[in-house]
């Protein structure tokens, strides 16, 4: 990267106005707003386990002091960096949260962060949809300047952990008002830890979905520091001993894409609760079933064809939800079951059926040369998540379904309407009926909030 790109960057997030952004991107943010708000609210109504752990914290957090700000569901009102936690895990629990095809999830993360910070400074809404924006815009930035040339599986974390915190900080510095050297400096700052493996895809480990929560908190730690003048290296992406260096790209100048926001509409919304690389398995498997009258107890074998990257995720052994998510055997083995996906939280009671357990094991992953050079390929147009299902009964019919491009992809979007039916199938676990008309048009018309709070207190549910 060139010498001050993260100055660059910095100077980016710093001066960028609402009046920038253009009508069309902001009609799209609005949707991954509302996508976030939906899962969040979604996983609040599940009441696990780890949400309700964390709701006991947040209880004990009530006590401390400083700027505060709402737990989405619950209404406890914490310190900001712990609100942007909680409300992280939440929005990332269920794996239903938005993406990037070279980075990760973006609405699990920066929502919870911008939401933090303008609801404890007053912030209006076009100065959290300004906010909002510039992090979409950061995080596309970062994921191509640090991600185009290294192959994922050769980053031995999950990487995009790395996107999330820096995003954010650019989120809360932005909303907190702060120069061009504070935010470079909150850079430095939100980049001093990340998770050090991706085990949690076979074990089943909660480190998963506690890792969003420690994206956003660390975050706006970065940004509340940066405010008091304590900041990390403002030469955190190129210096000699940097990221870029560490992950062995080559400099690269700063994109002239940053802007207007449009790059939002590079970005998925998912249709499914699955990791995005399980998507067109679970696609597939749904149009054989949808077009093909068959009883699950006549199968004999099923064969998902993917890439390595995505091939190597699958486990047969699920032990909790966060293997659910990452299982196409258990995926597909669903779809087949019952004909579409369920919440990854779920799992128990279908894995008590001996049923479900001899379907799922009869499901194969393969990885093949032609997927593997798909995703080596990969591209806007080409994302890196193709698959196709082969299904074979007893009387040796077989059905096979490939999907190239998923569902939710900008090249085969879910529209307005069904991201709207996606946050009411979700919120509505939480919040009454008659409220979530009140959510989807407080977002629709979120420019013409004086203050977020006005958005924020929808979003409680209310006690009795």
């Amino acid at each position: 990267m060139a010498k001050g790109f993260t100055r660059e960057i910095a100077a980016f997030v710093a001066g960028t106005s609402f009046s920038d952004l253009s009508s069309k991107a902001l009609a799209r943010l609005k949707l991954h707003i509302l996508d976030a708000l939906g899962i969040a609210l979604g996983a609040y109504g599940t009441g696990h386990r780890v949400i309700e752990g964390l709701f006991e914290l947040a209880q004990e957090w009530e006590r401390d002091v400083g700027p505060r700000a709402t737990v989405l569901g619950s209404g406890f009102q914490v310190p900001c960096p712990e609100a942007a936690m909680v409300n992280a895990v939440l929005t990332n629990f269920l794996d239903f949260s938005d993406g990037h095809f070279m980075g990760g999830h973006i609405n699990d993360r920066l929502v919870p962060v911008a939401l933090a910070v303008a609801e404890s400074t007053e912030a209006s809404g076009k100065e959290f949809l300004t906010a909002l924006s510039v992090g979409y815009e950061v995080y596309i930035e970062l994921s191509y300047q640090l991600f185009a040339q290294v192959e994922a599986a050769s980053v031995a974390l999950p990487y995009f952990v790395m996107l999330g915190t820096l995003a954010g900080a650019a989120v809360a510095g932005k909303l907190l008002g702060l120069g061009e050297k504070e935010i470079a400096g909150a850079l430095g700052s939100a980049a001093s830890i990340q998770i050090g493996g991706a085990q949690y895809v076979l074990s089943g480990g909660h480190e998963k979905d506690l890792c969003p929560g420690h994206e956003a908190h660390r975050a706006v730690l970065a940004a509340l520091l940066a405010q008091k003048d304590i900041l990390g290296s403002g030469d955190i992406l190129e210096g000699e001993r940097g990221i870029s260096q560490s992950l062995g790209v080559k400099p690269a100048a700063p994109s002239s894409g940053l802007g207007r926001g449009e790059r939002i509409w590079e970005c998925y919304i998912k249709p499914f609760p699955a990791c995005r690389y399980l998507h067109a398995s679970i696609e597939a498997a749904m149009k054989i079933v949808d077009e093909h009258g068959f009883s699950p107890s006549e199968i004999v074998k099923v064969t998902v064809r993917t890439n390595s990257s995505s091939a190597k995720r699958d486990s047969h052994v699920i032990r909790s939800h966060v293997n659910a998510i990452f299982s196409h055997s258990y995926q597909v083995a669903t779809v087949l079951w019952e004909g579409r996906p369920d919440l990854p939280t779920a799992w128990e009671g279908k894995l008590h059926d001996p049923s479900f357990l001899e379907l799922m094991r009869k499901v194969e992953v393969l990885a093949t040369p032609e997927y593997d050079e798909l995703f080596r390929k990969r591209s806007l147009t080409q994302p890196p998540w193709p698959a196709d299902v082969e299904v074979i009964l007893r009387d040796g019919t077989p059905y096979r379904s490939q999907v190239l491009l998923p569902k939710g992809d900008p090249g085969n979007p879910m529209s307005p309407e069904e991201v709207r039916r996606k946050f009411a199938d979700l919120a509505k676990k939480a919040l009454p009926e008659d409220r979530l008309t009140e959510v989807i048009e407080a977002v629709e018309g979120l420019e013409e909030l004086p203050d977020v709070r006005n958005l924020v207190h929808l979003l409680v549910v209310a006690e009795g």
